[in-house]
């Protein structure tokens, strides 16, 4: 059956493209086995999926999914109890949760990297005692994957799912650094480069000089860069093409990653080296260029490129 699509304009003056189904003039078999409260869940996850960081409103997700108020209120509390979706406590904004992302990771094309990549992590962790992030290019962004948090009271850790930006991250860095000139450029176009505290770079010019000392140390730092008090480092993985496809990082308090930062320096690069050659990575490294044929992805990574090697 064709599906009509009409536009819907959200809250926040965008416009969502919705497909509504025509009515069927032929009268429709009731499928015994389909559980129709399934389709309502997952229309409200589509939904949520439009505005997946600044959150939706409830009379939003009514309109777009054509449900009943009180209908959808009950699912988004049920699966909010089930921690797959979060309702900020201010704004009453809904949107998915960090746990909703977990469940994917999995079945996404990282699956090898996070397998190669987690014991190097957990060894890290036993380590320094400080959190282990693992992070991919995503559309121009730096997506975190795999988190493993510190026992410490006081930590520092990213979220599942959550994005940090190329200039101010060490694995954004770590990433950026990697990345063609055009690449690069066209992530700092798409996302900018916004002052997160006093520590951001905020020029072109300042992220260049930075990404060449990232590329001769083969390791990032984010100095306070992207949160007061708290210091990162990051590294690059590579796969068998030479492509950059993930970075790792340590984080945490600045007081005590400032302590031992030339140990957690050579841990973080020793270890991204370890991980690149178990995904068949030999040594050289560095962006594509047209001519090699591969497509300029704005730093997001293919399947293939993880799965290579």
């Amino acid at each position: 059956m064709q599906q009509v699509p009409y536009n819907f304009l959200r809250s926040n003056g965008t416009v969502a493209n919705i497909r509504k189904k025509p009515r069927d003039a032929r009268k429709s078999v009731r499928d015994k086995n389909f559980v129709a409260v399934t389709q309502k869940v997952f229309a409200i996850l589509e939904a949520l999926s439009q505005q997946p960081k600044s959150g939706v409103p409830l009379e939003e997700i009514t309109q777009i999914t054509g449900m009943a108020k009180t209908t959808v209120h009950r699912l988004l509390y049920s699966m909010a109890k089930l921690g797959h979706i979060e309702q900020d406590p201010v704004t009453n904004l809904y949107s998915l949760s960090g746990r909703f992302f977990e469940l994917g990771t999995n079945a996404l094309p990282y699956q090898r990297l996070s397998g190669v990549a987690k014991p190097f992590m957990q060894t890290l962790l036993l380590t320094f005692g400080e959190s282990v992030n693992l992070a991919v290019p995503h559309g121009g962004v730096a997506m975190y994957i795999m988190v493993l948090e510190s026992p410490k009271a006081h930590r520092v850790a990213a979220t599942v799912g959550d994005y940090s930006h190329l200039h101010c991250t060490s694995v954004g860095k770590s990433i950026a650094a990697h990345l063609s000139p055009e690449e690069r450029e066209d992530c700092l176009r798409r996302h900018g480069m916004p002052p997160m505290t006093r520590a951001t770079m905020t020029t072109h010019s300042q992220l260049e000089q930075e990404l060449e000392k990232v590329r001769a140390e083969g390791v990032a730092a984010d100095n306070e860069e992207n949160g007061e008090g708290i210091i990162c480092v990051g590294g690059p993985i590579f796969a068998s093409n030479g492509r950059v496809i993930a970075a790792l990082s340590v984080s945490g308090p600045s007081i005590r990653m400032s302590q031992n930062l030339p140990g957690i320096k050579t841990a973080v690069r020793e270890t991204v080296r370890k991980i690149s050659s178990l995904l068949g990575h030999s040594g050289a490294s560095g962006p594509p260029s047209r001519e090699s044929g591969q497509p300029l992805t704005a730093g997001h990574v293919t399947p293939s490129a993880v799965l290579s090697g």
